[in-house]
């Protein structure tokens, strides 16, 4: 699968990789599955690796995938994502991912991963 996850219990945030050609379809079963696990989402954080990835969606796309498959199980939960793209095509689609996002998180695009992951993990 293009998408994986690990929970990363010490740091209390889930580790999401991409790599490859990923699609719609295999952004959506992600989702399921990462957010039917209790451990992902009592951590409330995501850092999202795509630095490896070519995202063959737009940003309305993702947005789309995001309120079936995420905001519903998201509700109620507060939820931070940080991204970490290296492409400037990824920055673009997940730059317009981040502000077509629901209120259910907080979304924010980065090109160094010390950035995102200090983002991520203050407070």
């Amino acid at each position: 699968m293009p998408i994986s996850y690990t929970v990363d219990s010490d740091r209390g945030m889930v580790l999401v990789t991409w790599q490859g050609d990923v699609t719609e379809e295999e952004y959506r079963a992600h989702l399921r599955e990462m957010l039917r696990d209790p451990e992902a989402l009592r951590t409330g954080k995501c850092l999202a690796d795509v630095r490896q990835a070519n995202v063959l969606m737009s940003g309305a796309q993702l947005n789309a995938v995001a309120n079936t498959e995420a905001i519903p199980r998201l509700a109620g939960r507060q939820w931070k994502t940080a991204v970490v793209v290296s492409s400037t095509v990824n920055y673009g689609v997940a730059r317009q991912y981040e502000i077509l996002s629901d209120s259910e998180s907080s979304d924010r695009v980065f090109r160094e991963f010390a950035a995102a992951l200090a983002w991520l993990l203050k407070d």
